[in-house]
């Protein structure tokens, strides 16, 4: 399977080619930081996203991230999204940290709570994992500047428990880039301004 991912562009609608791709996994904080109303993220959403998600036309999975609050909308027939679930064969979970008072934001002992009800309904874990906060101390910017660190305590030990073969995040955007957690491989997509090997570009994974 060969997925193209991204996260954190806020606003930004990247130019894709899906030839020869078998999904795309956007690991939140899609909407515009400058649109702060839930009526101004649905009109993006509409008139902007929901006819680049349709034109790509290949199975497209989203997890919203702190800055999208709008969680009722109606995605086009090829968009699986969500908050916390399991959709298909792949975990969504916007579960982050609390720093602020934005959206999805709860203390570690909820997130811990929050992932467990989700983990509990299925008899399988699933083997791909979208979220939106990277786990603590894997790409959650520890790599950039040691001792700093924004990852969830909690997604670190569900995954140490469950060991999906795949995670997907962003949230941190001097955390992009890749690590491991046992078997489990860990990708930070978010989109940087800055130079880097992910500076700008959607970044392909095959499993």
């Amino acid at each position: 399977m060969r997925i193209l991912a991204f996260s954190d562009t806020h606003g930004r609608l990247p130019s894709l080619d899906p030839t020869g791709i078998d999904r795309l996994m956007i690991a939140g904080d899609i909407t515009p930081p400058f649109l702060v109303s839930l009526a101004e993220q649905r009109l993006w959403l509409e008139n902007d996203f929901y006819p680049w998600i349709e034109d790509l036309g290949i199975p497209s999975f989203l997890v919203l991230g702190n800055h999208d609050y709008v969680a009722d909308f109606q995605p086009p027939p090829n968009l699986r999204y969500g908050v916390a679930g399991i959709f298909d064969d792949v975990l969504l979970f916007s579960g982050t940290p609390k720093v602020a008072d934005m959206a999805w934001e709860e203390d570690e002992e909820t997130l811990a709570k929050n992932l467990q009800v989700i983990l509990e309904s299925q008899e399988n874990t699933p083997e791909i994992w979208l979220t939106h906060s990277p786990p603590w101390g894997v790409c959650d910017g520890q790599e950039e500047i040691p001792g700093y660190h924004n990852g969830s305590r909690a997604l670190l030990a569900a995954i140490k428990v469950c060991q999906p073969r795949l995670l997907i995040c962003g949230h941190i955007h001097i955390g992009a880039g890749h690590g491991r957690i046992g078997r489990t491989e860990v990708y930070n997509v978010s989109i940087q301004d800055r130079e880097s090997p992910w500076s700008g570009l959607p970044v392909i994974i095959e499993i």
